[in-house]
């Protein structure tokens, strides 16, 4: 026998075996990887490594729990689109699938005194919320967020979401991720995204009052001022709270001016200017706290 067709025809049926193996571990690796294939709570090495630890004395008891035991919890399972706004401020959209953080915390047997609740994430970051802010307040998906346009607005939850996508309002391009706490809005304009946690890896639940956020200050004090000047609201946690104000004398509102639109861009945040004998009023929203109570400025000109 010829010894160079001897070594071609080995050869050939080594890559052919090679190849055939290679093939062999990639249909069976693709059924069991495949996110459209096996669904998470099918798939334990996919909710396994995913684990909440509820803790705190608003709840009944510690519980840790997976993602697949919050899967299996009844009326549990949410998907949507969220709008949301961040505070550079961008608009945008996240389609979601995940658990509803109301369900994950039945579980754990929250108390009815409960008041504060926080998210905590793997790499540190955490928000707070009060118990009305996290599960009483109605909160909705904005298909007119980019507009700011309030209509046709749908109900949504917040959730603690293992398959999302950033700038999408499609839920088949929703891909598995860390978990991640997606919080919706109460109005079109409201800021949420600086809320989300990513990593989430545990809950603390108080009964602890979370109090009220201090009133908004102004620069320069009220009193006389020059007809043309202008005021300023200061508030020492400007980074996590709204301040709304009015000038015509009504309450303000969460629909009312909003004087720090972004946090990032100080040219946004523009100064009152005074005109004319005014009274400022402001109210200091944000998570984690109830509303201040109105502070009242009254300007004169001189």
């Amino acid at each position: 026998m010829n010894p160079k067709t001897f070594s071609y025809k080995n050869s050939y049926k080594k890559y052919f075996f090679l190849g055939l193996v290679f093939m062999l571990g990639v249909f069976f690796s693709s059924g069991c990887n495949g996110r459209d294939t096996v669904p998470p709570e099918e798939d334990g090495s996919v909710a396994s490594e995913k684990v909440v630890v509820i803790t705190g004395n608003g709840v009944l008891k510690e519980t840790r729990i997976t993602l697949e035991e919050m899967l299996k919890l009844p009326d549990a399972r949410f998907e949507h689109v969220y709008s949301t706004i961040n505070n550079w401020p961008i608009k945008k959209k996240f389609a979601a699938r995940g658990v509803k953080v109301a369900a994950a915390l039945k579980a754990a047997g929250v108390k009815d005194e409960a008041k504060c609740i926080t998210v905590k994430g793997e790499d540190g970051y955490e928000w707070s919320f009060t118990r009305e802010q996290l599960l009483e307040t109605k909160r909705y998906y904005f298909p007119g967020v980019i507009e700011g346009d309030p209509a046709n607005a749908e109900p949504v939850e917040p959730l603690i979401a293992y398959e999302y996508m950033e700038s999408s309002d499609k839920l088949s391009e929703a891909r598995a991720d860390s978990l991640c706490l997606i919080m919706p809005q109460a109005n079109v304009n409201e800021q949420t995204n600086h809320t989300f946690v990513r990593g989430v890896n545990g809950i603390i639940v108080t009964v602890d009052d979370p109090g009220k956020w201090i009133a908004a200050a102004v620069s320069p004090p009220a009193g006389k001022i020059t007809g043309g000047d202008t005021v300023k609201l200061q508030h020492k946690e400007k980074g996590k709270v709204k301040m709304y104000y009015t000038l015509d004398g009504s309450t303000p509102s969460e629909n009312s001016t909003l004087y720090n639109p972004s946090t990032y861009q100080p040219g946004l945040n523009k100064p009152i200017v005074i005109d004319k004998d005014t009274v400022i009023k402001v109210l200091v929203k944000g998570f984690g706290k109830y509303d201040s109570d109105i502070a009242e400025y009254h300007f004169y000109i001189n």
